[in-house]
């Protein structure tokens, strides 16, 4: 256990020369409101906002990279799967996890988009259903809700509170009784945005992300951006700050407006990025108002070149790219071509010598490469979100071969109906997709390539994840009509797991879904096995090496034997690579985004954590230069409150560990 001093005493010591070469210490410095980041590399800062930094959200969190530091499977025999039927029809397309309850469980949150408009609530430890709560059930006014893409975004924030945004109405989720998973699904709060933060009576919640400094983001689908406090008074909202991506949107012509069928980015300088069907934007959120700091146009084809789009344009929420103070920053997407590139834009300011890569391209485009998966083909498309670790980005391919086109008459249920025909027809193999490809930023040359292509592999529909601890590239795959777990090598793109799921089968004759959507019975009836396709939910990297996938009215998981972990000494690596980044970030701080203090502080966490590795491991060397490291951030803290000079202490801090 760590002994304790008051913070004046470790002051003291340390200006008088005689700080202690103790192998441990313990700062005083209160960092109770402060995140933890894994400690592995490439990790992206933290945000409080979060229930913690392990998946609270969709893509992950606010850089939504998809990528996680945990392990997963990498052992096929040794992995088993289990699926989980939901009691509605609909597609847990984002799993989120809440933060740690007292006995170390956790509970996974997740939004069906559906004819219930249900949440669902499963018990990680014994994954088992602890609530399904549909709002017609259980409110005496539920507020009327859209069928498609609106609430299949989601969060768990710090209070462990389930957020969803979905038609109109932003809802906040919790425990029916506070600190036990096991209860019932409370609704705590439900916010009713006025009609002027969306562009017309049309308009719908489309996406969703936690700012660094704890706002709730919201993007429409008429491509509004508005941020909303969690914290603010249901029954009076006062004034939204809201921005919009299409000028004069409220009375411009509908047939001309940029459309959003994606997700939210933000990262620590109050940065938020929003991809419409025409343009790639960055707005800044100062903590008051919102101001458009870029707008970048992309290449669209004319013509959306497969069904399987939920929208005109990008299928990408944008992936930040760049998670070191010194890093080359993007935000990444793939294109809306019908062979698409992978783009890669400048986050920050472009570099003062950047030439446009070809004619007629915004310049802050850093990179644009076509992807074909090595096939040769003049088509590839891509419908989700690129997943990025480091300088890294995978792609998956969802084009149909010979896909079922609805017929245009089908009314209102056409877009939902074709969506979900199209995902279907992922799972017969004369139409799956095949494709996976890397492509990799090289920080030097300033430009990209790529690094694999594994044109074998079928990921029809599903959101790939990366396991940093693992070395593995994962997603939900069909191999001859059989469904399960696709785990491709992260440095090669070999193939090293594959999982089948269950039969999960889905009989042509079910009611719900199948009932009302055109087309949905006849490809059931081809494909009855379809309750395991992925249709286009995310393949989540949990705790334990277990990998979730939301499936067709049910959910999956693939269990390993054992769960991998990094190295003692690979973490202690990061935790004091971590720390050296936020002393840099920490000189940098600016008005906007995280503090001078705050850098100072999550340091301290990182450095601790480093730290109490470790000990654990006997790498006595490490823990006594953390402990001398820890020992002067807690003094430049101190320093810092009370007006004093700290810059010495941070030094002295950064030349205790830096040899390391």
């Amino acid at each position: 256990m760590h002994v304790r001093r008051s913070l004046s005493i470790a002051v003291l010591a340390i200006v008088l020369g005689c700080s202690s070469d103790s192998s441990t210490y313990a700062p005083t410095t209160d960092t109770s409101d402060v995140c933890s980041m894994p400690l592995a590399p490439n990790e992206p800062l933290c945000s409080s906002a979060f229930s913690d930094a392990l998946w609270p959200a969709s893509h992950r969190g606010s850089y939504a990279q998809g990528s996680s530091a945990l392990a997963g499977p990498t052992d096929s025999e040794a992995t088993t799967s289990a699926h989980l039927d939901i009691p509605g029809a609909g597609i847990p397309v984002i799993a989120s996890f809440s933060k740690p309850y007292e006995d170390g469980g956790r509970a996974i949150w997740s939004t069906v988009p559906g004819l219930d408009a249900a949440i669902l609530k499963v018990d990680h430890d014994s994954f088992e259903i602890i609530d399904w709560y549909v709002p017609a059930e259980r409110e005496d006014e539920p507020p009327p809700f859209s069928l498609g893409l609106s609430g299949a975004y989601s969060a768990v924030d710090s209070k462990n509170q389930f957020i969803v945004g979905r038609t109109r109405f932003v809802s906040l989720f919790g425990d029916s009784v506070e600190g036990d998973r096991s209860s019932p699904t409370e609704l705590k709060k439900r916010f009713f945005p006025p009609d002027e933060v969306f562009c017309n009576e049309d308009d719908v919640i489309a996406g969703m992300t936690l700012t660094f400094d704890q706002q709730l983001a919201f993007a429409t689908e008429l491509g509004n951006l508005f941020v909303i406090s969690p914290d603010a008074d249901a029954g009076n909202l006062g004034e939204i700050p809201v921005v919009s991506a299409n000028q004069d949107c409220g009375t411009a012509d509908p047939a001309t407006l940029e459309i959003v069928s994606n997700s939210l980015a933000a990262d620590e300088d109050g940065a938020i990025y929003l991809l419409t069907s025409a343009a790639m934007y960055r707005f800044d959120w100062n903590g008051a108002s919102l101001s458009r700091a870029w707008r970048a146009e992309y290449q669209v084809a004319e013509d959306v070149p497969s069904p399987i789009r939920l929208g005109p344009g990008s299928g990408s929420t944008p992936s930040l790219m760049g998670t070191r103070a010194d890093d080359d920053r993007f935000v990444v997407i793939t294109d809306g071509l019908a062979l698409m590139n992978l783009v890669m834009f400048w986050r920050d300011e472009i570099p003062e010598d950047w030439e446009p890569i070809a004619p007629g391209r915004d310049r802050r485009i850093a990179c644009e490469i076509a992807v074909d998966f090595g096939t040769g083909a003049n088509e590839a498309i891509s419908e989700q979100s690129v997943a990025v670790r480091g300088y890294s980005a995978v792609v998956v391919n969802d084009l149909l071969t010979n896909p079922t086109i609805n017929p245009p008459s089908i009314g209102n249920l056409g877009a939902a109906a074709q969506n979900l025909v199209s995902a279907l027809e992922g799972g017969i193999p004369e139409k799956a997709p095949f494709g996976v490809a890397r492509i990799d930023w090289d920080p030097e040359t300033r430009m990209c390539s790529t690094i694999w292509e594994n044109a074998e592999i079928s990921v029809p529909n599903g959101i790939p994840s990366i396991s940093e601890t693992a070395q593995m590239v994962y997603g939900a795959g069909q191999r001859n009509g059989q469904w399960g777990l696709e785990g491709l090598d992260f440095e090669t793109g070999a193939s090293r797991v594959w999982v089948p799921a269950g039969p999960g089968t889905c009989p042509g004759t079910s009611s719900g879904t199948a009932a009302i959507l055109p087309g949905v019975a006849d490809v059931l009836e081809v494909v009855p096995n379809s309750c395991e396709n992925s249709v286009y939910a995310a393949t989540t990297v949990g705790p334990d090496g277990v990998v979730y996938q939301g499936t067709l009215n049910g959910m999956t998981r693939y269990v390993p034997e054992e769960s991998g972990t990094l190295p003692a000494l690979a973490q202690t690596d990061a935790g004091i690579d971590q720390t050296l980044d936020l002393l840099n970030r920490s000189e940098r701080a600016g008005s906007v985004g995280i503090s001078e203090r705050d850098y100072l502080r999550r340091a301290i966490v990182q450095l601790d954590a480093a730290e109490n590795i470790a000990l654990d491991h006997g790498l006595a060397d490490v823990a006594r230069a953390a402990g001398r490291g820890l020992e002067q951030l807690d003094a430049a803290v101190a320093a810092l409150d009370s007006g004093a000079p700290h810059e010495a202490f941070v030094e002295a801090a950064r030349e205790a560990i830096q040899p390391l």
